[in-house]
């Protein structure tokens, strides 16, 4: 029987790979791929602080179809629930959705660091930040 011993850089690297299940939250990305979830999150961003009334003014899609648009994006973190009385608001949570995506790229940016380091000989360039 032959026993493998990984060096270090192996390890990092699998555990780097492990962490993908956490830097590519699912659920996040998930919230984005609906186009008609995006047409109310671009409607939340249009009226700023609002109700399901006002949000639904705008929009051609069933009030209710819009509340389980609008759970979602509160659930990962795109959006605030403020219950006043009996009336729900949702804002944007800037912040929230920034700070996800900015854990995403950093994650991404670590991954291909250990995972894909640049190879001098065959031109290869390095991770750059920006546009």
């Amino acid at each position: 029987m032959v026993v493998k011993v990984r060096s270090n850089n192996e390890k990092k690297k699998e555990s780097a790979i492990e962490a993908l299940d956490k830097v590519l939250d699912s659920k996040f990305l998930t919230a984005l791929a609906e186009p008609s979830r995006i047409e109310v999150l671009k409607q939340v961003i249009r009226c700023g602080k609002a109700d399901i009334s006002e949000l639904s003014e705008g929009l051609s899609i069933d009030r209710s179809v819009i509340s389980r648009h609008l759970g979602i994006l509160e659930e990962v973190g795109i959006l605030i629930r403020e219950k006043q009385g009996k009336h729900v608001f949702y804002q944007l949570d800037p912040m929230g959705a920034v700070n996800k995506f900015r854990f995403m790229l950093n994650g991404i940016e670590e991954l291909i660091t250990i995972c894909c380091p640049p190879n001098s000989s065959s031109g290869g360039s390095t991770p750059k930040k920006g546009f």
